[in-house]
């Protein structure tokens, strides 16, 4: 039987790691040799808070604190792509953070307070948890983006970041106060029930009020989820971001906070989007949020891959390619209709990203450990004939976003891209205009793999320090993208099974409440 007390467990390792990591460089005077330490504690901290996810793979949903954090399969499979996240940033950045200038205890400290905002996040049930863990993860990001203070783009992108980053939570402040107005209600279950109550009583005027209100809250939490994940038009702030950023932080960037911000709002759709069907093609399980999530997935496709088609920065590349994929989720999203299935093929897809998106930017690290930091794609021209096996796991990764077959890509786009035309209806152009902008994005990803393989190489030689870490980082990520697309069948069933509890009413495991002191009448 599981404690009430256990749902704290992965959160509790991370911050018992960070505070270690902090004795250490307190304790230390010597930095390099601090370092080996500084990472095993820290890998060690994600370690134990994976194991602690065992128990709940096979048990009944646990809801503590008043219902305000629950963990179930659903939390513990997008925990395990945050902590995939986190490790692999770990490892790639051994040595490549203390040769650009940055403290590598500084680094390990911010990116397991980051994961442990993620991992809030995910397992968060009310409004109240939800903008604590958004905004515990927010302000450990914009540390790690500004990270390298003497790097102006870096100072930009961090700045930009939290500027908008900060218009964005008080967008969301404004509309979790609107629904708790409307409904009285914090919790997600019992608010998104008061939601489908406003909606379908008669639009008197009181009632047309409240359904105004109900709509402002709704929207204002979407637009600030939409931020989160670089969704067009809230996607100003991806590419100064991501270049300014370390490359190994713009790779953690790119996945754990993808996974942990559609974590949180496939929760939300589910739970608080009222279930009232609308009048017209456009009818589903989101109501009038259905509008928006296609608005949404289509300009982030189309946007996203037609910007990355003219950049020469790779790193800005790969930033409008962060947007397109949001797109591609959201599809699935908008398309999912309550199904399983649909939910199942989020879930997949974003373990394929997480994987393929955090190879990509190890190579990166990787040819820039020889060297000057690699800026444009042209810095890598020639780079698989002086490194073959370099060359060959970077177009294993490029295939993989591009989504060329027998590589966890094309699966999870396949597995998307089917439940929209499932869905029929206006999906089915959704899936269209996904499918086309799939095939003109394959240009940009094909280009990487053009240059390394048929532009002549510079005669200078790759000299310097070929670190351990980020070749573990880019066999265990390449390993990964072409098991998900050899054998997906085992993950998307995992997948299936950890979504399956999402619309379902089964009792939970509730933990005793704490009662109140009575009050004795004098």
């Amino acid at each position: 039987m599981l404690s009430g007390y256990d749902i704290f467990l992965p959160v509790v390792w991370l911050l018992v790691a960070a505070g270690i990591v902090l004795l250490i460089d307190l304790f230390s005077e010597d930095a390099d040799r601090q370092a080996m330490p500084v990472f095993f504690t820290a890998l060690g901290g994600v370690l134990l808070s994976f194991v602690s996810l065992n128990p709940y793979w096979d048990a009944r949903p646990v809801l503590v604190m008043r219902g305000a954090m629950l963990i179930d399969q659903f939390a513990a499979y997008l925990v395990t792509a945050i902590l995939t996240g986190t490790a692999v940033s770990m490892f790639a950045s051994i040595s490549y953070v203390r040769r650009i200038g940055i403290s590598f205890t500084d680094f390990c400290c911010t990116l397991l307070l980051a994961a442990t905002g993620m991992v809030l996040l995910v397992v968060s049930n009310d409004l109240i948890m939800l903008f604590l863990s958004i905004e515990l993860l927010s302000f450990a990001v914009y540390v790690l983006t500004g990270l390298r203070g003497n790097s102006s783009k870096s100072a930009e992108g961090a700045m930009k970041y939290f500027v908008m980053g900060a218009m964005a939570s008080g967008v969301m402040v404004m509309g979790m106060a609107a629904l708790y107005g409307v409904t009285g209600e914090v919790a997600l279950r019992p608010l998104g029930e008061q939601l489908v109550e406003v909606f379908r009583n008669s639009p008197d005027a009181s009632g047309g009020d409240a359904r105004y209100m109900a709509t402002l809250g709704m929207g204002s939490v979407l637009i600030a989820f939409a931020f989160k994940v670089g969704a067009v038009p809230f996607h100003s702030w991806v590419p100064d971001a991501y270049e300014g950023a370390p490359t190994t932080v713009t790779g953690f960037m790119a996945v754990a906070v993808k996974a942990a911000a559609f974590g949180a709002l496939i929760r939300i759709a589910v739970t608080v989007f009222p279930d009232v069907p609308l009048h017209g093609q456009f009818s589903g399980n989101f109501g009038w949020a259905t509008y928006a999530l296609w608005a949404l997935s289509a300009m982030s496709m189309i946007l996203g891959n037609w910007f990355a088609i003219s950049q020469r920065n790779i790193k800005r590349m790969l930033a409008y390619s962060s947007i397109a994929h949001s797109g591609y989720l959201l599809m699935g999203l908008a398309a999912a209709g309550g199904r399983t299935e649909a939910y199942a093929a989020v879930l997949f897809y974003l373990l394929t990203y997480t994987l393929m998106t955090s190879g990509a930017f190890a190579m990166l690290v990787y040819a820039s450990s020889h060297g000057k930091d690699v800026e444009e794609i042209d810095d890598l021209r020639g780079l698989a004939w002086k490194k073959p096996a370099v060359g060959i796991c970077l177009a294993i990764f490029m295939f993989s976003l591009a989504g060329i077959p027998l590589t966890g890509g094309f699966m999870g786009k396949y597995f998307v891209f089917s439940q929209a035309v499932y869905a029929g209806g206006p999906f089915l152009s959704l899936a269209i205009i996904g499918i086309g902008t799939s095939i003109v994005g394959s240009y940009y990803y094909l280009r990487v793999v053009a240059v390394t393989y048929f532009k002549e190489a510079d005669d200078k030689p790759m000299h310097g320090r070929e670190d351990w870490g980020i070749k573990f980082a880019i066999s265990v990520t390449v390993f990964g993208t072409v098991a998900l697309g050899v054998f997906p069948q085992m993950f998307y069933d995992g997948a299936k099974s950890s979504v399956k509890q999402l619309r379902e009413e089964a009792p939970m495991v509730v933990s005793a409440p704490v009662k109140p002191p009575e009050v004795v009448a004098k």
